[in-house]
């Protein structure tokens, strides 16, 4: 059994010049942000291990909103991030190891940019949800032969809306796959010549907070190699 706490403090400083106009604007003031964190591994068997861990991270302004660039006059709190992930790591031989994993993130108020934007604001969604699963394997069955795999289901909720959005509360946020996957082979066919392929998978995902419009971005990317 093992248990390992950490606690971590940051603090950020600096400021934004505009060259054009020689103004300065001051950093948010974030205060010292706090983060707390533990993680737990217990291994009652050789080759298997419950593992668990729970912390704290955060998440700064972005781009211009991380100053205070009028109109704007009021600090921006950071977004903290709690978050959680359990799961058992094998490893019964040397030929095999993987891990399967359940995992959940929340975000006090979670900043995005805004895409295209002319002044490179950004703005914030709300309080957000994150969850998922993931699989993972790497086996090794001969010396020449390597395969691996992951896959990752996850789904996304905005869980309160920030002010003026409130109609995308309960919706999932956007640019966000419910499914990603990946997979390979790798074969030392003589000492001079390998052989690989592989290949990638993501799911449609929604373009906006709306959720009316239809999902896009999905894609299946293989890839053969000789070297």
């Amino acid at each position: 059994l093992k248990i390992v706490p950490a606690y971590r403090v940051d603090t950020i400083d600096g400021h934004f010049t505009n060259v054009l106009t020689g103004q300065k604007f001051a950093i948010n003031d974030y205060d010292f942000i706090h983060q707390h964190k533990i993680s737990v591994v217990y291994t009652p068997i050789q080759g298997y291990s419950l593992y668990g861990n729970w912390g704290r991270t955060f998440q700064a302004g972005v781009s211009a909103d991380a100053f205070l660039i009028p109109p704007r006059s009021n600090n921006l709190g950071p977004s903290l991030n709690h978050g959680w992930e359990t799961g058992i790591k094998l490893n019964p031989a040397k030929w095999l190891e993987g891990r399967i994993a359940t995992w959940e993130q929340t975000a006090s108020n979670e900043a995005r940019r805004i895409l295209n934007s002319a002044s490179n604001d950004s703005e914030n969604i709300g309080r957000t949800r994150r969850r998922g699963v993931d699989v993972q394997f790497n086996i090794k069955p001969v010396s020449q032969l390597d395969l691996w795999g992951t896959y990752t289901w996850q789904e996304s909720a905005i869980l309160k809306a920030g002010a003026g959005l409130e109609a995308t509360q309960g919706n999932q946020i956007d640019h966000i796959p419910n499914h990603m996957a990946s997979a390979g082979i790798e074969y030392q066919i003589i000492p001079e010549l390998r052989f690989s392929m592989w290949g990638n998978y993501q799911s449609n995902y929604f373009l906006e907070r709306t959720n009316t419009a239809h999902k896009f971005g999905g894609f299946i990317v293989a890839n053969l190699g000789l070297a």
